[in-house]
């Protein structure tokens, strides 16, 4: 169906092998195919790493879309069995038991990923190579956290790209720390944005909607002003505080403490 490309150890931090410079090319200026595949650093299940151009969302504006999925089973059966902890860790956002209840991540996997899964698993991917992210903005975790693509793809890509955004739950695993200063850490409080930026990290949370625990994090910039992600470019991983406050499906989740409380309840 397309040409594999060989994984990288979750052990180290090298670059890894990248798919040869005559892979097709589907479209210098867009992006859209398949650029990795292997197994998560999480469990060893396979997932894989498809890119998708053109967006309907105003919030992120025209950016190259990464989402990081299962590639034995869709989004739906991932979050039903559980098994989604391959591609979203520890995610405080997922149901660890397997399931839809209480489970607070704002992306509906019954939509895009399951659009996504659907059209890789009927073979409608190209392969693209790095390059093809030249003089776009990439959105580093549509669905699936991107701490766990390998480091040589991720700033392959990155080189080439005019701008990207990206955030991780797995900013305290050993083998992620190379996404520091790429991607921001995601986090659910104040405490913890504390912990997290002393050891370097630029951090994103949701915040509550009154902004009472927003401190000094710096506003979303799409809340303040209505800017989209590609005309503020603020979530590369650069050492500074974002906050958005609670909206959508999570909102009632927030702040985490709320959120901890449901997960032990469950």
């Amino acid at each position: 169906m397309f040409t594999h490309l060989t994984p990288v150890s979750s052990t180290t931090s090298s670059s890894p092998p990248l798919p040869s410079p005559r892979a097709q090319l589907h479209g210098r200026a867009r992006a859209h195919g398949i650029f990795w595949e292997g197994p998560s650093p999480i469990d060893g299940a396979p997932i894989v790493a498809i890119v998708t151009s053109g967006t309907s969302n105003a919030k992120t504006g025209p950016m190259a879309q990464v989402w990081v999925i299962r590639a034995d089973q869709s989004p739906v059966d991932a979050v039903r069995s559980g098994d989604d902890k391959s591609i979203c860790g520890t995610c405080p956002h997922r149901n660890a038991r397997g399931g839809f209840t209480g489970r607070s991540c704002y992306v509906r996997v019954h939509n895009a990923p399951m659009s996504v899964w659907e059209a890789y698993r009927r073979g409608r991917y190209k392969v693209v190579v790095p390059e093809a992210f030249e003089r776009q903005g990439i959105r580093w975790g549509a669905y699936g956290d991107p701490a766990l693509l390998p480091e040589g793809l991720v700033k392959a890509c990155n080189e080439v790209a005019r701008f990207w955004t990206g955030y991780t739950h797995l900013h305290r695993q050993q083998w992620a720390q190379w996404a520091r200063g790429v991607f921001m850490a995601s986090v659910e409080s104040g405490p913890q944005e504390t912990e997290a930026r002393a050891r370097g990290w630029g951090t994103f949370r949701v915040g509550r909607r009154d902004g009472s625990d927003h401190g000094s994090a710096v506003a979303c910039s799409n809340e303040a002003t209505g800017m989209s992600c590609s005309e503020c470019k603020l979530y590369d991983g650069a050492e500074r505080a974002i906050v958005v406050s609670a909206h959508g499906p999570q909102a009632g989740f927030v702040p985490a403490e709320r959120l901890t409380a449901r997960k032990r309840a469950g």
